[in-house]
């Protein structure tokens, strides 16, 4: 197993303390507030479970934008993928939205202008005021050289482009497959 870099420990640290006012295990859409994420809104992103393959992103912050090369703010998420990235990402949203548990996730990316690098994020659901888990909040960083203007290419946005992930169990549990250095493993 992989180790989760030490540098989402204050941001998921922060998640923990979040009230479980709706859900047993999770925060609630009326706790996840500016003042609460301050420092770390640049970094995050939240996005809802509209439908099947419809995750809406209803908000970006800009360094997490930069970061993942993408101009996605108000998209849907799988507007942004492949086709055939469509299904295993169903898969992957489905276990975060419903076991309920979070994941760690080191993504490679590759910009239109040539650059290479790695887009860290940890992807934590949270529930609305019902108790039904149909949100994903994500806190991410990456080492986008900083002249680098380029977008995302399509190539890099394939399974292959994804070097780590692994699940993080919340307390429902967590499926033991991840990926490691570019395997995957069950």
């Amino acid at each position: 197993m992989i180790a989760i870099p030490t540098e989402f420990e204050a941001f998921l640290e922060i998640w923990r303390s979040l009230p479980h006012t709706a859900h047993p295990l999770l925060p609630c859409q009326q706790d996840i507030v500016p003042k609460v994420f301050g420092e770390f809104l640049p970094c995050m992103a939240l996005t809802e479970m509209v439908g099947p393959q419809n995750l809406h992103i209803f908000f970006i912050g800009s360094r997490f934008e930069w970061n993942a090369s993408l101009d996605v703010s108000g998209r849907n998420y799988y507007d942004l993928l492949p086709v055939e990235f469509h299904k295993p990402m169903a898969i992957f949203h489905k276990t975060l939205l419903e076991t309920p548990c979070g994941a760690y996730i080191s993504d490679v990316i590759t910009t239109t202008h040539g650059s290479r690098y790695t887009h860290e994020t940890v992807q934590m659901p949270y529930a609305d005021t019902e108790g039904n888990v149909r949100f994903l909040m994500a806190y991410g960083y990456g080492r986008k050289p900083f002249a680098n203007t380029g977008r995302r290419s399509d190539e890099s946005h394939q399974p292959s482009s994804i070097k780590d992930m692994q699940y993080i169990d919340i307390g429902a549990g967590a499926p033991a497959s991840y990926v490691e250095n570019f395997e995957f493993h069950k």
